[in-house]
């Protein structure tokens, strides 16, 4: 009677997967499930370190490949899925990850860190799925699109107001993206982690802040996520069990949202000053 039943885990030989910012943090955790379950690994990167750090510990042979650019720059990113396509003759999958994040009031935000922050977490998240759709809609049943958002696109932290509104639109994006693509078999969904244990989470996982997370956590005993809680899902949402998920924002974070977050600035702005607060 089982034998209908869908694996919720996925078997991922002969597919591809575009992840962006697999260079470092749930990136390249993300990679590292793909390449565990037999898939290729394609990602457009910044940042040369974190490529040759990343091509060094996932290893993954002739499955994995890297384009050093810009999620934020159009011309970055048609060459990085060109060269996907070239290298691997297909993509199947596209994981919005490439982040960052730092941490001002509004009224002491700079109009750069605005643009930069929108830029990347936004805009990338734009260019790189539509760059996804003109190349599988062609052939698109079976394919997906999973964005990383955040906790912050439903529950606001002060002094991340363009990092709350660039999950927020990135939330959004993903569920527009899955009415337009659903017609052409392309599922989109979206994972919002709360505080992970990643180098740019530092600061969220510390001192009173971070038991203040974790006091919201309703899943014991009581842990900031791991960036394996996300890959496991963003593989789950790849996998044929999730056929009929789309449309969706799916929290990572033990619960932390049922119950909000607090205003930290007090916290952050201490930190920021000491330097604790830092990648």
């Amino acid at each position: 009677m089982n034998a209908g039943l869908s694996s919720p885990v996925p078997d991922l030989h002969g597919r591809t997967v575009f992840v962006t910012g697999a260079g470092s943090g749930m990136g390249r955790t993300i990679s590292a499930a793909v390449l565990e379950k037999g898939g290729n690994v394609f990602s457009l990167e910044i940042n040369a370190e974190n490529i040759a750090a990343a091509t060094e510990e996932l290893g993954g042979g002739d499955r994995i490949a890297w384009y050093e650019g810009s999620v934020a720059v159009k011309a970055d990113v048609e060459a990085a899925f060109a060269a996907a396509v070239d290298r691997f003759g297909d993509i199947h999958h596209l994981v919005n990850n490439a982040g960052i994040a730092d941490m001002a009031l509004v009224q002491d935000m700079t109009e750069s860190a605005w643009d930069t922050m929108i830029d990347t977490l936004l805009k990338g998240t734009f260019l790189c799925t539509q760059a996804f759709a003109r190349h599988v809609i062609p052939n698109g049943a079976g394919r997906s699109i999973v964005n990383i958002s955040s906790l912050n696109a439903v529950a606001v932290t002060d002094g991340m107001a363009h990092y709350c509104a660039a999950k927020a639109g990135v939330k959004v994006l993903g569920e527009v993206c899955a009415a337009e693509f659903g017609r052409y078999g392309i599922r989109v969904n979206s994972v919002g982690p709360g505080t992970t244990a990643t180098p740019m989470s530092v600061g969220a996982r510390m001192g009173r802040m971070g038991q203040e997370f974790l006091d919201r956590t309703l899943v014991h005993p009581p842990r900031h996520q791991e960036p394996s809680d996300i890959a496991d899902v963003v593989l789950f949402l790849m996998s044929p069990a999730a056929q009929r998920i789309t449309g969706h924002f799916i929290p990572v974070d033990g619960g932390q949202h049922v119950r909000g977050l607090h205003s930290y600035w007090d916290v952050l702005s201490e930190m920021i000053a000491t330097g604790a607060f830092s990648d």
